[in-house]
């Protein structure tokens, strides 16, 4: 009996230390997928996880939580817990989750924890967490353009606002313009450096460009190209459209007020000075406070010249008014003070007294050589010497 009793108190306190070294199970988790790697903000990813028994004694109705923070959440219907009623020793099972990832999320590298604990003994657990690689992608937009108006042969002044509106940054970014002949920028070609875009930020680039003076009135397509490097470093690049308003501009000046007495017509000659043309062009002449007509052209180009008729006014002072429509189909008017100072022609009768002379010479020779007009014929006689009377030479 005493014997029985020594051994039963030597087994009771050996037991401590015999139990530590008994096989016991050894419970972890490890990640061994993630779909999509690396994950963007706002994307839904999912996970694999395998969960091992590394030590030497099965492991029985094992649950297994997941603890999502931010930037992470269950998608509906994904539980947060799972039980495995066996895991035997020296193996593991699999189990995967579907989750959501923030759209504020940044670029980093987020632990995800898991705990793992007997059923019912939710007070006694072990803590295992994964890594979940997650990267932001830039995506840059135009929030902003503001273009001077330009002319033909002037200069003109883009400025542009690029956003990042995405989760990644646009590194060493810059922006290149190009557009057709009639636009050129002046600085730089073009090629503007911004450096790193981050999330949520602007960057302002603004671009001067010379208008060639054969320019026309109209909206020229640009493009603006913004380049740059994500976050593993690979070359991106975005384009944008922009249109470029050239306004011409329409000059009209008198440049000449001449009467043609043969019509009986006042022509004044306009002329179109500027870059653009003009259209449905009405003039009106007034003097002395009345309309005197109303003259009309379908177009007057830049360069060109076009005369208006009137009815013929020698003197007076007055103004013509032209009303037309300017390259944005917008109606103008110009007025412009005449002064009208003519003379009319005198009337030349010397071709009429030559006729009348040489008729007179006709009509008084046909009468001498009928013999009608003696007296005048003796009186020529006596005026021309006769060749006897001629002097002579010493």
């Amino acid at each position: 009996m005493r014997i029985i009793i020594t051994l039963f108190a030597f087994l009771l306190l050996c037991y401590p230390v015999l139990a530590q070294q008994a096989p016991s199970p050894s419970m972890g988790v490890v990640l061994t997928d993630q779909n999509p790697y690396p994950v963007e903000p706002g994307q839904n990813v999912n996970i694999e996880i395998e969960v091992q028994n590394t030590g030497g004694w099965q492991a029985r109705n094992q649950v297994l939580e997941i603890i999502p923070t931010l930037p992470f959440t269950l998608l509906p219907g994904e539980e947060e817990t799972k039980t495995f009623s066996l895991i035997s020793a020296l193996s593991s099972v699999k189990t995967s989750y579907n989750l959501r990832v923030d759209n504020n999320a940044l670029t980093n590298q987020y632990e995800l924890e898991f705990r793992i604990y007997g059923l019912g003994s939710t007070a006694t657990y072990i803590t295992d967490d994964i890594i979940i690689s997650v990267q932001g992608g830039p995506e840059l937009v135009l929030s902003g353009a503001e273009i001077s108006d330009g002319v033909p042969g002037g200069l003109t002044n883009l400025t542009v606002d690029i956003k990042n509106i995405g989760t990644g940054t646009a590194r060493r970014m810059m922006v290149n313009f190009s557009s057709s002949e009639e636009l050129k920028p002046i600085l730089a070609g073009g090629l503007i450096h911004l450096g790193d875009l981050t999330p949520g930020k602007s960057a302002t680039a603004s671009i001067e460009l010379s208008i060639s003076s054969q320019a026309e009135h109209k909206t020229y397509t640009s493009t603006l190209t913004a380049s740059y490097l994500d976050e593993n470093g690979d070359a991106q690049a975005k384009t944008f459209t922009i249109g470029m308003p050239v306004k011409g501009s329409v000059i009209l000046d008198i440049i000449k007020i001449e009467p043609d007495f043969g019509r009986g017509k006042l022509n004044i000659d306009v002329a179109n000075k500027g870059t653009t043309e003009a259209k449905s062009l009405e003039a009106t002449l007034t003097v002395d406070g009345e309309v005197v007509d109303i003259d009309y052209t379908s177009s007057l180009k830049a360069n060109k010249k076009v005369t208006f008729d009137f009815p013929i006014i020698l003197k007076g002072i007055g103004t013509l008014t032209i009303n037309y429509i300017g390259p944005g189909i917008e109606e103008n008017k110009i007025t412009e003070e005449v002064v009208l100072n003519f003379m009319p022609p005198t009337q030349d009768n010397t071709g009429t007294y030559i006729l009348l002379l040489i008729i007179a010479v006709v009509v008084i020779y046909y009468l001498c050589k009928k013999g009608k007009l003696k007296c005048i014929k003796r009186a020529v006689e006596h005026t021309v010497p006769h060749p006897s009377h001629t002097p002579k030479k010493h």
